[in-house]
């Protein structure tokens, strides 16, 4: 699962390729929430969308689904995710970190989860486009899979996270995720954080330091 994350990363040389136009201001913030503006690339160039997927036959955004993620087994039936992954509709979408929560001593403690390595995590993610009112809304959600390794122990899921091959790979090819299944990323760094992550609209750059 990802439902909250921090983009506050620069572009990394290993990814220029396949993203490109990074904005300042997508990229500073080390809460983000759904419903949130996140940077997401799609062949290449960064857009402003929505973090939480409103599918393109949508004419509201609705409260009654949760669509920041979606779940892989699933994508190609949920009525939600399946127009956009028929058109391949693929992006990526990079982060600094993310956090899950475990309770301890009865409260919700945030782990940061983040790369050992200093490159960006990068999640594999579905877009659509929909007309709201008169106006186009971008949105799009982040992929999860089974957690493996050693995120098992802190959620059931996880984000589905390539690296610079996989991700090429994946753009490319249509209808298939044997790809995000077997070379999804598994080595990460994990820690615990500051409990004031549990309140969304906390925003600094403390929130992602160890304790």
């Amino acid at each position: 699962m990802c439902g909250r994350f921090a983009s506050a990363l620069k572009p990394s040389d290993a990814w220029l390729e396949l993203m490109q136009e990074w904005s300042d201001e997508l990229f500073n913030r080390y809460n983000v929430s759904p419903a949130s503006q996140i940077g997401a690339f799609v062949e290449g160039r960064c857009h402003a969308m929505r973090w939480g997927l409103v599918p393109s036959w949508s004419k509201e955004i609705s409260s009654k689904y949760a669509t920041f993620n979606a779940r892989i087994e699933s994508i190609e039936s949920k009525p939600a995710f399946r127009s956009a992954w028929r058109k391949n509709q693929k992006c990526l979408i990079p982060a600094l970190g993310y956090y899950e929560w475990q309770t301890e001593e009865g409260l919700k403690q945030p782990y940061f989860v983040t790369s050992y390595d200093e490159q960006p995590l990068v999640f594999a993610g579905l877009w659509d486009e929909c007309m709201i009112g008169d106006g186009k809304l971008s949105s799009c959600t982040i992929i999860t899979t089974e957690s493996k390794g050693e995120l098992e122990s802190l959620h059931n899921r996880m984000p589905v996270m390539l690296g610079v091959d996989s991700a090429r790979q994946w753009l490319q090819v249509a209808d298939d995720k044997t790809l995000l299944l077997d070379q999804c990323r598994t080595d990460f760094n994990v820690y615990k954080v500051d409990r004031r992550v549990n309140n969304s609209r906390q925003e600094d750059e403390s929130l992602i330091e160890p304790i």
